[in-house]
């Protein structure tokens, strides 16, 4: 007996039912665990409940107890529910019928082999179970009992198996059951199939043949490449044998069909190039080249985990080999997948710049040291180039030997001296300072959340406000002169109401340490990085404090967000850059479509910033491996520089765009062929005569050898002439940058000069102790290499002391120059008179004179090397005494 009402609800008719059913029927309808319940309600749409009415009255059903049923739903969901529940409670007692199959319009017929009808049952029904789950559709067999299947049946027999459900539903689990049986019986179904497409606009069924060498690579492990065809395309999509099924709209099969044969044309390595414009089923994001590898990860591991998180269907388009700098990463999917799917793709190309933050240095302007670089060998150090293993503030690594720049060795590897002065500047900051303090009383919550992980926040507004902050028991010092304590309390109040909520900011323009980026709503969280990641970095290279004003996560996309920036001009020239660069990389065009009208260069003397446009063929070029020739201009010219898009943006003082303009101008000439500066009235060139035969090795191959003494000493360095000029010999070599920096870089390069004119031909990776390609600097307790010259050389100080080390004699202190007098001295030595270590000889002493009096001067040979330098040039010094003495022997001999 059934009872009925029925109320309007939720802009439709929504009625209730209930029915009393036996305790027994109540515990079939329940299933284990609810799950029976659980499987009518998704299959019918209705919600159905169980509830215990106690003992059986006049009219009840048979078998004692009773449970009251109560249905809810639509008409159509309860006529459903009413049905299958009756199938369900069928099957207490045996097969199932289903007199006429025509009058269910949610029913579908199957027709199974018998002999496949036990494993298409799977034991104790899991097979039809899981299929019921995945594709929320009821399965029987009519006319057999679950619990007695035969034990033997007639080959040629077959039996019925019913599956009801919204149409897409069981089209899905039919499919499902006919790869089983197909599995089972190979060519049961697929014997007479052919690649077919559908007429039918609305849902319909296409057949693509698949090919026995393509069958693994589409289905994929565990069937994951075809469940991302089908939830990229929103079309069910299964492998019936050798043959794939699309079923879905017309739409939705076009773009399975597509998806399937891009994924095979990938597997033999054929290009892909898809024809996007117009597609409303992808999104494009233009890749760097230097982030493809991360963002797709070992054997695409990271684009395939995007991909099951996003429900898309990703690759590459195009060639990995093509020289492009940017490489298009198609996203296949609906809407939402997409954009799902294009946010973790920002945040894995953000986190990827993560690992190589930019430093700008020169002229001691930015850059905070070495951090935690940790392992063994080589490792690479965030911002102190602490190349080969070196140890950065609180680093642990083990390499060479570390040196400062007053020659001391500090451990841990080599550490160049400028990473060595940020890291010292970085040190003194954090040293309390003198002056005037004021106490603030704070909570134990507030204090915890001003320290931060690691006591990072507390140090970021010290850096930030150029105060000293220290926190005590429910207090906070803060010391420093009445502008940094203004300044520091002002961040602190900033940073504690992220606490609560979005930052509200009265009056901007009040604030003389502030800049504010809109950022469009679409690029928020790029710009903000996994966790704030990109935001932190920000801060953290240009030390500035950097927040959303009044955020709404809720905002439309073509909104704009406020992004504050706090800091010393400078610093928040570069952080605003940074941003920008990330912005115009997420929307193409987004800055540089309306600078590119502006004028290029600003007249203004003081701080501001010019643009110079780089050809889409320099851009690689100018940017280099990780962004490496970018910060060698940067560091040298002492000038904010940025890409964005496709032009250079150079902040700083107008001496300093200048020599920005001009370094840049040169490289991009470089690429092109030899390179011609008049350097004869410059104050930022040191210019370095290289005897011809040394240059390869000062350069290096490919020109690693001159990119790591760049990279160690801030400078910008490069043969003027082109290297292989044979009319000049020697060749001279500028060095740009501050003065310290040129200062450090030439003699690194005179050491590398030297030890070519010393050893004659000289192996990059020369073992033992000396000069090691540059990785560990002097290595002490191991130059005691002999050389048929004579003598033993001196720990730490024999130019060749693991491999010649007598051939030259030693090193002289107090000059800094080669001494030949004991080379000259031994029997059968080779002699060589270094003029590569004093620029100047040529001046005082005939090339050809000099090399015929050493000549003379032993039994042994004799090879003088005097490269000549232009009176007044920067570099010019006079002739060391040791050598001037030698010499002058020589010649009187």
């Amino acid at each position: 007996m059934a009872s009925h009402t029925a109320k309007q609800a939720d802009g439709g008719l929504d009625g209730v039912e209930t029915r009393k059913v036996t305790k027994e029927e109540a515990a079939f309808i329940l299933g284990q665990g609810g799950k029976t319940k659980a499987k009518l309600c998704a299959v019918s749409g209705a919600q159905i409940e169980l509830s215990d009415k106690g003992a059986a009255g006049k009219g009840s059903p048979p078998g004692g107890y009773v449970s009251q049923l109560q249905i809810r739903g639509t008409p159509r969901q309860r006529q459903c529910a009413r049905k299958y529940i009756e199938f369900v409670i069928a099957q207490r007692n045996g097969p199932v019928k289903i007199d006429d199959p025509s009058v269910h319009d949610d029913l579908t017929i199957l027709v199974v082999p018998a002999e496949t009808v036990s494993f298409i049952t799977g034991k104790g029904g899991s097979f039809l179970r899981l299929v019921e789950d995945e594709w929320s559709a009821l399965l029987f067999f009519l006319s057999v009992n679950p619990k007695a299947p035969p034990q033997h049946v007639d080959p040629s027999s077959t039996n019925s198996l019913a599956i009801f459900g919204l149409e897409r539903r069981r089209r899905g689990a039919q499919l499902k059951v006919m790869a089983a049986i197909e599995m089972k019986l190979p060519g049961y179904f697929t014997k007479n199939v052919t690649t077919s497409e559908s007429a039918e606009e609305g849902f319909g069924t296409d057949t693509v043949m698949i090919k026995e060498e393509e069958y693994s690579y589409a289905l994929g492990r565990s069937g994951s490449t075809r469940k991302k065809l089908a939830r990229a395309s929103s079309c069910i999509v299964e492998y019936v044998g050798r043959v794939a099924y699309f079923c879905g709209s017309k739409r939705e099969r076009t773009c399975g069909r597509e998806y399937l044969r891009w994924l095979l044309m990938q597997r033999v390595n054929e290009i892909v190039r898809v024809d996007h414009r117009g597609r409303d089923d992808v999104t494009v994001i233009m890749v760097p080249s230097s982030c493809i590898g991360f963002v797709t990860g070992h054997r695409g591991a990271s684009l395939r985990s995007i991909e099951e998180e996003t429900s898309t269907f990703c690759f590459i388009e195009g060639s990995a080999d093509d020289g492009e700098d940017q490489k298009p990463l198609l996203l296949f999917g609906c809407l939402e997948d997409r954009r799902l799917a294009e946010t973790l793709v920002w945040e894995k190309i953000s986190s990827k710049f993560d690992e190589v933050t930019p430093d700008y240095g020169g002229y001691g302007l930015y850059g905070s040291g070495g951090k935690r670089g940790r392992g063994k060998g080589k490792s690479k150090d965030r911002d102190g180039y602490n190349e080969y293993g070196s140890k950065g503030k609180d680093g642990k690594g083990k390499g060479g030997n570390s040196w400062s720049k007053d020659g001391s060795s500090k451990g841990g590897g080599y550490e160049t001296s400028w990473a060595s002065q940020q890291a010292e500047a970085q040190e003194e900051r954090q040293v309390r300072k003198e002056g005037p303090s004021e106490l603030l009383n704070i909570s134990e919550d507030d204090a915890a959340f001003l320290m931060g992980p690691g006591g990072k926040v507390k140090r970021k507004i010290s850096a930030v406000s150029g105060a000293f902050l220290d926190l005590k028991p429910n207090r906070l010092e803060i010391v420093g002169t009445d502008s940094e304590r203004s300044r520091a309390k002002k961040y602190i109040n900033l940073v504690m109401a992220q606490r609560i909520g979005p930052v509200k900011l009265e009056e901007p323009d009040q604030h003389d340490d502030l800049c504010v980026v809109e950022v469009p709503a679409e690029a928020v969280s790029f710009v903000t990085g996994k966790s704030g990641s990109f935001l932190r970095l920000v801060e953290e290279e240009f030390g500035t404090l950097l927040f959303f004003l009044d955020f709404n996560k809720g905002s439309k996309r073509d909104q704009l967000e406020r992004l504050a920036i706090f800091g010393a001009l400078r610093d928040r020239r570069g952080a605003e850059l940074k941003v920008m660069a990330a912005i115009e990389m997420k929307q193409p065009g987004y800055f540089t479509r309306r600078d590119a009208s502006l004028p290029m260069q600003d007249t203004a003397e003081g701080f501001a910033t010019d643009r110079m446009p780089i050809g889409e063929e320099d851009y690689s070029y100018a940017l280099g491996k990780g962004g490496a020739t970018r910060k060698k201009i940067a560091r040298a010219s002492g000038c904010v520089i940025e890409y964005i898009g496709r032009l250079a943006y150079l902040s700083g003082l107008k001496k300093e765009r200048i020599r920005a303009r001009e370094y840049l101008g040169w490289l991009f000439r470089q690429r092109v062929g030899p390179v011609e500066v008049d350097y004869s009235s410059r104050e930022d060139v040191t210019v370095l005569q290289v005897p011809k035969d040394c240059v390869g090795f000062v350069t290096g191959h490919k020109g690693i050898s001159l990119r790591m003494v760049e990279d160690a000493t801030g400078t910008f360095c490069f043969i003027e002439g082109g290297r292989d000029d044979p009319h000049r010999d020697p060749k001279p070599l500028l060095i740009f940058g501050p003065p310290e920096a040129r200062r450090q870089a030439e003699e690194r390069l005179r050491q590398r000069i030297d030890q070519k004119l010393v050893e004659g031909w000289v192996h990059e990776d020369s073992g033992g102790g000396g000069y090691n390609n540059w990785g560990g600097g002097w290595d002490k307790g191991s130059g005691k290499g002999r050389g048929r010259g004579g003598g033993k050389g001196k720990e730490g100080k024999d130019f060749a002391s693991g491999k010649d080390g007598g051939s030259a004699g030693g090193y002289d202190d107090r000059s800094g120059y080669t001494s030949t007098a004991a080379a000259a001295s031994g029997s059968g030595g080779s002699v060589i008179a270094n003029g590569g270590s004093f620029p100047a000889v040529a001046a005082s002493v005939p090339q050809a004179a000099a090399a015929t009096a050493a000549a003379t001067a032993v039994a042994g040979s004799a090879v003088a090397a005097a490269p000549s330098l232009p009176k007044g040039s920067p570099s010019a010094s006079a002739v060391p005494p040791p050598c001037a003495a030698l010499l002058t022997a020589a010649s009187s001999a």
